[in-house]
């Protein structure tokens, strides 16, 4: 898998619009092997980069429950998925919209901050923005799917001795070259770590990418010290905003994501990887963008900047509405967390 993501980051990726990628039928849970029940059809690439459409099935065990893609890009095609993605290219548009957007997204936060402060929004925000792990001492942390590094930067500064996986070789290279921070490139499996090397290890929205995530949990296991803290993040398939938007919802993210859960299902995966979950509830902080983007695909034409400006002030108010909502609908919320120790020996 690292080699198809370099390749994504060739010349190609300059040139690539509209690919068509290969997608095999998948009629069968990867992880249990249980037939499953169509929740999704219809779902295109919310980039509008790739030729397709994808479904999501969710697996009939009791014991599982996990949604996959169907039909999904075997491994040496999905490379196609991130030639073009938006993390890796510029948006298009005018400076000057871009700027003012940004000024304006700015201005609601400043003038929303008593309302988040009062209902918690923003103290839930501060709890994710260093993973959970304000108040854990410092050690040696590991971020899997590290990006451009900005919460090692991040955890850094707090005095933790930090390292990144990527699968994406340019991004580890910037961020060893940006933070002095090391990095390692592909699977967390192919890096072959020490065992009992990390004191805390971080997923943020990373699982839901992964051909095979219970390797990807039994190999954190492996490699956390005893009373190691493994903290994850990923989109809830059972959101106010995937019932809302269906095939729409951004949290599908097709076929980029090949693997959804819910709280119970990704409580469950991470207990039989050999894990004590702690922690396993939803979350709102950062909802606004995912229903902002969520409704754009919806509305399937190019929105001028004043009717972002509209989108920016709606998205807010759906975090804030799906917030209190979480109080009365549990487990309701955009994202899952998760919070899980190894046991001591």
């Amino acid at each position: 898998m690292g080699e198809r993501l370099e390749y994504a980051h060739s010349t190609m990726r300059l040139t690539l619009r509209m690919a068509i990628i290969t997608s095999n039928p998948r009629p069968s849970c990867d992880l249990c092997g249980s037939v499953g029940k169509v929740v999704q059809t219809g779902i295109t690439d919310p980039d509008g980069n790739l030729v397709g459409t994808w479904s999501f099935q969710r697996c009939s065990n009791p014991g599982c429950g996990v949604c996959w893609l169907d039909p999904a890009p075997p491994p040496d095609e999905l490379w196609k998925a991130y030639a073009t993605y938006h993390t890796h290219t510029r948006k298009p548009g005018s400076r000057i919209a871009k700027a003012t957007l940004s000024f304006a997204h700015r201005l609601i936060k400043l003038g929303l901050l008593p309302l988040w402060v009062s209902t918690g929004l923003k103290r839930e925000a501060d709890y994710l923005r260093y993973m959970t792990l304000n108040s854990e001492p410092a050690g040696k942390l590991l971020d899997v799917g590290c990006g451009g590094g900005r919460l090692l930067k991040r955890m850094k500064k707090c005095g933790w001795q930090v390292e990144g996986t990527d699968f994406d070789a340019q991004a580890t290279q910037r961020v060893t070259a940006r933070y002095g921070i090391r990095t390692h490139v592909g699977d967390l499996p192919q890096c072959q770590l020490p065992a009992n090397s990390f004191d805390a290890i971080t997923m943020s929205q990373t699982i839901e990418h992964l051909y095979d995530p219970a390797a990807t949990l039994h190999e954190c296991l492996r490699i956390l010290k005893p009373g190691g803290l493994l903290v994850m993040t990923t989109p809830n398939v059972d959101s106010l905003g995937a019932n809302e938007f269906g095939a729409f919802w951004r949290g599908w993210e097709a076929p980029r994501h090949l693997h959804l859960f819910s709280v119970e299902s990704l409580r469950r995966l991470t207990q039989q990887a050999g894990f004590e979950v702690i922690e396993a509830r939803t979350y709102s902080a950062g909802a606004a963008v995912v229903y902002r983007v969520s409704r754009t695909n919806q509305r399937a034409r190019k929105l001028s900047w004043p009717d972002e400006l509209g989108l920016l002030f709606w998205g807010y108010r759906k975090e804030w509405h799906e917030y209190r909502t979480q109080k009365s609908h549990p487990q309701s919320g955009q994202n899952v967390l998760i919070r899980a120790r190894k046991l001591s020996l």
